[in-house]
């Protein structure tokens, strides 16, 4: 059963990123013919942004094979014991829900790209280099996910005792579940970016400019799980006891579930900002203050989970 247990780990990577890859794309074509339909004298624009969407989006499932490959491969020779099957897991965890959910919602800006396209054909310059920008940043909870997997990879040993091995594991859980909330946000915002210069193009040097500062924003909380992640692969485990370690899980599990409403309502906020732009733009000085402080105020949320993980894994010593 071990052995299972420990194999599964190892595809969990590939798989996971890959189920969130597979559908990300077909979103993305579905999206983008729906825009020929619309608009079929800009078919070439269309498909060109729809190939591009789908290339940044295989991204995830990339990372998620070479994580796989990797541990198949690994010249560390680890005893398929529990302890080792847990540190597997958390190198699975932190590619593998990254991955999957990075992979769907990169979807959101490639989509709305399309659409907008299909209403404004001679801004698709300008709509392609918004989408870029946006579904770039989505990926940032992947490419966080998969520095933390090449972390713990490289302190596994084939004897791993069990709060070494609990400290891997609440590594991968941070910067794992601690990327959806995020990732879900941005893409919410990226969705609403690219469709709001696709109902104004004159809106778009203004959402381009609230873009850079409003996915900054929403980006903080997945930092701050990526920043408990390095806290706790870094704290020394030398005659650790269990209970350090199920203090080190604490500390993950309390900074992913302060990301995930944070990080999802700052997304909503900002995507409604895009939307009040599009429609109002003389107002846009009011829209962007007023939004800015409200992001402030959400990440407030996350930022009391930081300092209570800060204080499980720096200030716990039993």
């Amino acid at each position: 059963m071990i052995e299972f247990f420990y194999y599964i780990a190892i595809a969990m990577p590939a798989t996971l990123s890959a189920i969130g890859c597979g559908i990300g794309q077909g979103v993305i074509g579905k999206k983008a013919l729906k825009a020929i339909h619309m608009q079929p004298e800009a078919a070439s624009q269309i498909s060109k942004v729809c190939i591009i969407g789908i290339a940044l989006t295989e991204t995830t499932a990339i990372f998620g094979l070479v994580t796989s490959l990797l541990l198949l491969l690994n010249t560390t020779p680890l005893n398929p014991a529990y302890e080792a099957v847990l540190c597997l897991f958390g190198i699975a965890f932190a590619v593998g829900i990254s991955g999957l959910v990075s992979g769907i919602v990169s979807s959101s800006p490639a989509g709305a790209a399309c659409l907008a396209i299909a209403r404004q054909p001679f801004m698709h310059n300008k709509i392609l280099n918004l989408m870029l920008i946006t579904q770039t940043l989505i990926m940032t909870p992947n490419i966080f996910g998969f520095l933390i997997a090449l972390l713990i990879k490289n302190k596994l040993t084939s004897e791993i005792t069990l709060p070494v091995a609990l400290q891997l594991f609440s590594s991968g859980i941070s910067i794992g579940f601690g990327s959806i909330g995020p990732a879900i946000g941005l893409s919410l915002f990226a969705y609403s970016a690219c469709h709001a210069v696709g109902i104004n193009k004159k809106s778009f040097g203004k959402i381009l400019t609230f873009t850079f500062i409003g996915e900054a924003i929403i980006e903080t909380p997945l930092i701050f799980a990526f920043i408990v992640a390095l806290s706790i692969l870094t704290t020394n485990m030398v005659n650790a006891s269990v209970m350090k370690g199920i203090a080190l899980l604490a500390a993950a599990i309390c900074i992913a579930l302060s990301t995930l409403a944070p990080g999802f309502a700052s997304g909503k906020t900002g995507a409604t900002t895009c939307d009040q732009i599009a429609e109002n733009i003389d107002q846009y000085s009011v829209l962007s203050k007023t939004t800015l402080l409200a992001l402030a105020m959400i990440d407030t949320c996350a930022i009391y989970g930081l300092l209570t993980s800060m204080m499980l894994v720096f200030f716990v010593n039993i």
